[in-house]
Parts: structure tokens; C-alpha cells; sequence
């Protein structure tokens, strides 16, 4: 069953992680456990055991979000994935609400991306998305329009005033 959670320790990664990186679970849910008590805080775990295959084969498995700033029309997110895209990755981004027109929905301002092959791969990629992600959790800024201007992205009034 797929499921939002609080912590990495609802998720039921023996289900969710390809058969290989069993050995690792110990591991990743260390590591994750980063985010889960950053004083940042509010990270939201998503999993999906259905869609995973004996062998990994399959889209998003693992995703977590944390939400930094939010209203109901701008956010700032960070989020950290394990995906078959087709190949397993561990995926990390900082993501702004998008102002283009067309909207597209998000702008991925900073993103790394790490293959995997096994349980170490895994660990070391999961550990290096964590890193990517720890001087926002840290440092901020927390509001999306800085990080807009550093990424030469429109900023909410450039795209009223285009209406």
C-alpha cells in the first residue's frame, strides 16, 4: 500500500526498495532520519511498493518533500526521490512554484541526479542527495523569490503584470 508518512520509519522500505539493497535498509533510514528531525522540519515520505518490480523496474518508489515555504500560489520545496527513470536513481532538488507562461508547475533551481547499481550506490547516493539538500535546510534562504533571482526566473509580479 502506498502512503504518505511523518518519518522514514513508517515507510516500509523491505517492500519498496529493490531486493539487492535489503542489506542497506539499516542505512538509508539513518540517513533519512536527517530529515526527519532537521529543524526545518515538515518532510512528508511518499512510497509506492506497487509500483516497484522485482528487479527496481518501476517509476517514482521513494519520495520525500519538504516544504519550506507555502501558500496556496508560491512554495519553495526540497525534495529527495529513488526513482527508475529507467535506470534507479536517487534524485534531489530545490524546487520553486513556477511564474512562467505556460506555467509548467515547477522550476528545479538546483538538482543532482546519481545512478545505482546496488546497496552501496544506494547509500552513498542517498547520502549525497541529503548533502545537496542540508545548506537550504541550514542556511535558506526560506522564501522562493531569492532563489528565483539567482536562477534568472520570473518572479510573481513579472507574471501578473503578463496577464
Amino acid at each position: 500500500m502506498a502512503g504518505p508518512g511523518n518519518s522514514i520509519v513508517e515507510v516500509p522500505l523491505l517492500e519498496v526498495l529493490p531486493r539487492d539493497c535489503a542489506p542497506v535498509v539499516g542505512e538509508i533510514r539513518r540517513l533519512a532520519g536527517e530529515l526527519d528531525t532537521h529543524a526545518a522540519g515538515r518532510v512528508a515520505w511518499r512510497w509506492f511498493p506497487e509500483r516497484s518490480h522485482p528487479a527496481g523496474h518501476g517509476p517514482m518508489l521513494l519520495d520525500a518533500s519538504i516544504a519550506l515555504f507555502s501558500t496556496d500560489v508560491d512554495w519553495l520545496e526540497l525534495t529527495l526521490d529513488l526513482a527508475c527513470r529507467p535506470d534507479l536513481t536517487v534524485n534531489a532538488a530545490v524546487e520553486v512554484a513556477c511564474w512562467c507562461r505556460p506555467d509548467h508547475n515547477t522550476h528545479y533551481v538546483r538538482d543532482q541526479t546519481w545512478q545505482v547499481t546496488n546497496g552501496a550506490d544506494l547509500v552513498d547516493a542517498f547520502a549525497a542527495g541529503i548533502a545537496m539538500l542540508q545548506p537550504a535546510l541550514d542556511h535558506g534562504p526560506f522564501h522562493p523569490l531569492p532563489w528565483r533571482a539567482e536562477a534568472g526566473l520570473p518572479q510573481p509580479t513579472d507574471w501578473a503584470a503578463s496577464r
